[in-house]
């Protein structure tokens, strides 16, 4: 991470050096550290290898697809032929469990 300017309080460049993905569980309080390319001036920032984890897991999940594609593709030719069928109690069922889930992890 490289952040520009005197006092810090400008952030002109954010880049982190691609890792190659989590390997395994290590130290948060171990560090690594990038340092700008350039003269005077630069800040060093030390960046834990759990937040790099994080950045990496958070890289993976903007890859994915927003929509399973296959499963709508099911349910929509399902809807064409006619024989998609919703079992009410199901999704009662689910959506109770869901809201309960939900609630339970508030207050924690």
């Amino acid at each position: 991470m490289k952040i520009s300017g005197r006092k810090g309080s400008e952030l002109k460049n954010v880049a982190f050096k691609k890792t190659g993905g989590v390997q395994g569980a290590q130290s948060s309080s171990s560090a690594r550290t990038n340092r700008g390319v350039g003269g005077a001036g630069e800040s060093t920032v030390a960046i834990s290898d759990r937040a790099r984890q994080v950045s990496d897991a958070h890289r993976a999940l903007d890859a994915l697809p927003d929509i399973r594609v296959g499963k709508v593709g099911e349910i929509q030719s399902a809807l064409d032929r006619g024989n998609y069928h919703v079992e009410g109690e199901k999704v009662a069922d689910k959506m109770v469990t869901d809201a309960v889930r939900e609630i339970r992890n508030r207050t924690r």
